[in-house]
């Protein structure tokens, strides 16, 4: 209905809103609302880490009845298995992107966004049941989101910029990423007041202690009280239903101005200015780029210079995404700060992307990659640090909310001039497919904190302090080659460099 009503618009008069110098097209600042709720509501990874707390607790009790003996659906399950979730969801996001860009491509814009959505709420409405069985079956609905983000994040980040001139692509793309940075805002304080309203506390685990002669260190807390476990359930039904009605309106709002009639496409301001004087030659330098195919791009040593500072970035987002609440309950065991942290993280997340995607306008990829790949290896090389404060002192939450803060603005920074790298570097035509190629780096990252969270030596060894510390060296290390980039990526100069 939205579309046709819109359609009608266009064909008589095409629609502008003015911006100072800027003549943006009407239906193209809808399609950017539409991509902003849309990875608004697929923002729920950023709150794992507060799910991992809710559903791990829930699921250490579930279990039936056996010639009059309760048996556990899942016995000696930790905070530690949670990973098997986000990795499950990271593997098949990273190994399904980009033959499911290329999908969507062929789908089209609507169609690969409504399926998407649909996948990833239906995942969570799924795991409301799982969730009351074995852990397997949880770990395979929440991973379903991984074939939804697949089908929807570089659809709706390229549809979005395609409306806009070339020289706000940055902008564009981290506006609609910055839905995927204010999602915690929501989805952290919603699980909470929905599960855990009194603000109940976590209790160490007795086998722990038990192993530990009553010594609380490296003992995990968990959730016991029968009121907020029995809401966790709940939680899953709630998040999807949500999910599923905003994957609705993202689908009626998100367009691809690639679908309209050429007499009309000729309409869309593809300049600073939306209309040429006469005799000039200003077309915008996006119709005369080159593109790259992902065969081609394989080619280039500048993906794998790229792809590594990505990955250093994602190692550090993905052990904070996982662990930053169960390694801080070993020293604040307050429920309610985490959510409110969460808020406050989380709209250095949101806020960020945006301001990172108008820096990339200016510095590209390699004057923001130093920038933001500085401020997450020194922030997360001084996360071990914080467990030495005195257990649920002013000093230790105060340092924990600055130490979550300062990264929350620079890590999503990645994700925000990354979207505009792909499209510089390597062309629009093929945007989707390259855009998998590169998150192909997520597969690598979830096998390393596989081996060392799951592998019993190396988890032994390291430690909370050793993961963040780890990853600080593998920073350091994407520092480094992202220094040899050269300071402007453009598909044309990377085609005719390499001769591809």
């Amino acid at each position: 209905l939205l579309d046709s009503l819109l359609q009608e618009n266009f064909e008589s008069k095409m629609k502008f809103v003015g911006l100072g110098a800027l003549d943006l097209p009407s239906r193209g600042i809808i399609c950017l609302l539409g991509g902003f709720i849309l990875l608004l509501s697929f923002a729920s990874d950023f709150s794992y880490s507060n799910i991992n707390t809710y559903m791990i607790s829930y699921m250490r009790t579930t279990g039936y009845e056996e010639n009059g003996e309760f048996k556990l659906y899942n016995e000696g399950l930790t905070y530690d298995d949670f990973l098997f979730v986000s990795v499950s969801k990271t593997l098949i996001q990273g190994a399904s992107m980009p033959f499911l860009g290329a999908l969507a491509r062929k789908l089209g814009t609507r169609l690969s966004i409504f399926i998407g959505s649909m996948t990833y709420s239906g995942g969570f409405l799924l795991t409301g049941l799982s969730s009351q069985y074995y852990f397997g079956l949880a770990v395979l609905t929440l991973a379903m989101h991984g074939i939804g983000f697949s089908l929807v994040y570089a659809t709706a980040i390229g549809a979005a910029q395609n409306w806009f001139p070339s020289q706000m692509k940055g902008l564009i793309g981290a506006l609609v990423l910055s839905g995927y940075g204010f999602g915690s805002l929501i989805w952290i304080p919603v699980q909470t007041a929905f599960v855990n309203p009194l603000n109940v506390k976590a209790v160490t685990d007795e086998f722990c202690l038990a192993e530990n002669n009553g010594t609380e260190t490296n003992c995990n807390k968990y959730f016991i009280d029968p009121d907020v476990l029995s809401r966790v359930p709940g939680m899953f039904f709630l998040l999807g239903g949500i999910f599923m009605a905003m994957g609705l309106v993202a689908t009626m709002f998100i367009s691809d101005v690639r679908d309209l009639p050429e007499d009309i496409l000729e309409m869309v301001p593809t300049s600073p200015t939306q209309k040429k004087k006469p005799g000039s030659n200003n077309d915008d330098i996006s119709l005369k780029r080159e593109s790259l195919t992902s065969l081609q791009v394989l080619r280039t040593p500048i993906f794998y210079m790229i792809w590594m500072g990505f990955f250093s970035i994602s190692l550090a987002w993905g052990i904070l995404q996982n662990y930053s609440k169960t390694y801080g309950l070993t020293f604040i065991n307050d429920d309610h700060f985490y959510a409110r942290i969460g808020v406050v993280s989380n709209v250095f997340n949101g806020l960020c992307r945006v301001c990172w995607g108008a820096l990339y306008d200016r510095l590209n990829f390699r004057g923001c990659y130093l920038i933001i790949g500085s401020i997450v290896t020194l922030g997360i090389a001084v996360m071990p640090a914080l467990q030495l404060l005195e257990a649920d002192s002013l000093e230790a939450k105060i340092a924990y909310g600055v130490c979550m803060s300062v990264l929350y603005a620079a890590f999503p920074g990645i994700y925000a001039i990354i979207a505009a790298t792909i499209n510089d570097a390597f062309g629009p035509k093929h945007y989707q497919a390259n855009f998998g190629l590169l998150f192909t780096q997520s597969i690598v990252y979830a096998g390393a904190i596989f081996i060392i969270t799951k592998i019993p030596v190396v988890y032994d060894f390291l430690g909370y302090r050793g993961m963040f510390i780890t990853s600080a060296v593998i920073g350091i290390i994407g520092l480094v080659i992202c220094a040899l980039l050269p300071k402007k990526l453009t598909s044309n100069e990377i085609k005719k460099k390499y001769k591809l």
